[in-house]
């Protein structure tokens, strides 16, 4: 989530200037602070638009094809301010206004409205086994939601300052924010993961491989293996809020929530390591 007392910024001091990204197509047009882009099992793209955090009933979402055509530009309309999304199950989990609002999908119908226990919560990811772990941005915590709908924070203390983006992968969670940390869900022992430069963390993907993207608050795409193995693409217009994967198409897509686009960056192989 990029927060309205926050402009645009590169990524963090420190780190190496990024590289021309391969552009594959920019979409325009009634997007209104566009937050999270969410890619969905039929190649469609759901687009969050925030539309001025100040006012409420003013959110709604957008239906994109794969390759950015519009498909509906308002295909859910009336919500506050809608940040992280996700898919499980045939249900459509999308944080807004410090509530869990659930939608079938297809169809949006709706199925639940859950008040959360946070103060301004932004990023959302469902665990295969149904649970769900909702960043809390000004909280400095993570939410997590039981099967049994029980909420509790996930660490004993507040551990994640600035907490944003979300991940899960290979059992672990990764949390974005000032760094970006690694919580195993079964000890809950908590890592930080890269280079002091990679901060700032709004969107966080995996491909295929397992490799980690991350894209900072207003910054370009990080693609990252290890400190000394990682790539960053970049490029006029590329600022991102959080972003999303498609490995089908091999498109990281982001959304530029200052210049109401939505930028579809072509994801190769990834280079090989230095001798």
């Amino acid at each position: 989530m990029i927060l309205p007392v926050l402009a645009a910024a590169a990524i963090a001091a420190g780190a190496p200037q990024p590289a021309q990204a391969e552009i594959a197509w920019i979409a325009g047009g009634a997007f209104c602070e566009p937050e999270t882009v969410l890619p969905l099992p039929d190649d469609t793209l759901l687009v969050s638009n925030v539309c001025d955090f100040r006012k409420t009933g003013n959110g709604f979402l957008t239906l994109l094809s794969a390759d950015g055509e519009p498909l509906d530009w308002r295909i859910v309309e009336n919500l506050d301010e809608p940040l992280g999304m996700d898919l499980h199950g045939g249900r459509l989990f999308v944080v807004d206004n410090n509530r869990l609002r659930i939608f079938a999908w297809p169809g949006y119908e709706v199925l639940e409205v859950i008040d959360l226990q946070t103060s301004v919560a932004n990023d959302i990811a469902v665990a295969p086994d149904g649970r769900v772990y909702i960043s809390d941005t000004a909280g400095g915590k993570v939410v997590e939601i039981g099967v049994d709908g029980t909420q509790s924070m996930l660490t004993a203390e507040a551990r994640f300052p600035g907490a944003n983006g979300l991940g899960i992968q290979g059992g672990c969670l990764y949390v974005g924010g000032e760094r970006l940390w690694r919580v195993d869900l079964r000890s809950r022992a908590v890592q930080i993961v890269g280079p002091s430069w990679l901060a700032d963390i709004d969107g966080i993907e995996f491909e295929a491989d397992g490799t980690l993207q991350a894209t900072p608050v207003g910054g370009p795409l990080v693609r990252y293996w290890s400190d000394d193995r990682f790539e960053i693409l970049g490029g006029e217009g590329v600022s991102s809020a959080n972003h999303g994967y498609s490995a089908r198409s091999g498109l990281a897509l982001i959304p530029t929530g200052f210049d109401n686009q939505v930028i579809a960056i072509r994801v190769t192989a990834p280079p090989q390591p230095k001798e």
